[in-house]
């Protein structure tokens, strides 16, 4: 009986120190954050969705099945900042850290470390300024352009179809419309087509998340986003809020 409780504590303690086979653990400690949902993703496969770290006491431990790898993995922190790292099966991901200096936070364990982003781009669009190029958004000169950005994950998001269909109904012949999902699943693909079908507007997504060169170009931090361009090419609103931001700007157009 003893040998047998001397196995049972040394399995516990093998489970407990580390991943099993086929598994990633990543765990964190955070100073001055006692309690909070990070977000994190994969933009290569690592993960198929976004998925939540719950820290609970500044602390979190979070056990994925992965096969093979090295993966990326990107941590989002609550002001949209990020933290991405890339580990294989079996990896065992030690981060530590303090809430109000997240440029300092200590990573180990990780196959390689990414360049720390405080900031999800420059701040390069301005109200009367130009969208920098883009192969994805096209402004057609003599029309109005919305551009949304949003994701099926973000709270908010989803009411944005029914505002952009409405102005749309409302400016036939003046006004398109382009929205770009930062949902990191594949299985978005059917949510895009059923989006195009009902709605007759463009829906792009990479699957890339918050690591999208496009919203680095834009710097986009935040969804939902949502800009609009003049006939002229200029950027003429812009902001997280529909109603307050977009819609007294669209009362305009002829």
């Amino acid at each position: 009986m003893k040998l047998s409780y001397t196995l049972l504590f040394a399995t516990f303690l093998f489970v407990a120190c580390g991943p099993q086979k086929g598994r990633l653990r990543i765990r964190g400690e955070f100073d001055n954050l006692p309690q909070a949902d990070l977000r994190i993703y994969s933009p290569d496969g690592g993960l198929s969705t976004f998925d939540t770290l719950h820290i609970v006491k500044g602390k979190f431990d979070y056990q994925i099945p992965v096969d093979g790898g090295p993966y990326t993995y990107v941590i989002l922190y609550p002001n949209y900042s990020t933290l991405g790292f890339q580990a294989h099966s079996g990896s065992d991901i030690r981060i530590r850290g303090d809430a109000l200096s997240l440029n300092q936070v200590r990573v180990e364990g990780a196959d390689s470390i990414l360049p720390q982003q405080q900031k999800m781009g420059k701040k390069l669009l301005s109200i009367g300024g130009r969208l920098p190029k883009s192969d994805i958004v096209e402004h057609k000169p003599g029309t109005y352009l919305l551009i949304v950005f949003w994701a099926d994950w973000r709270h908010g998001s989803s009411s944005l179809n029914y505002h952009v269909r409405q102005a749309l109904r409302d400016h036939p012949d003046s006004l398109y419309a382009i929205s770009y999902s930062l949902d990191v699943d594949p299985e978005f693909g059917r949510v895009r087509e059923t989006i195009e079908d009902t709605t007759h507007w463009h829906t792009y997504c990479d699957y890339r998340g918050w690591s999208s060169p496009l919203l680095a170009r834009y710097g986009i931090r935040n969804i939902p986003w949502i800009i609009l361009v003049g006939p002229k090419g200029k950027i003429q609103a812009m902001g997280g809020d529909y109603n307050r931001d977009i819609k007294p700007y669209l009362t305009q157009i002829q």
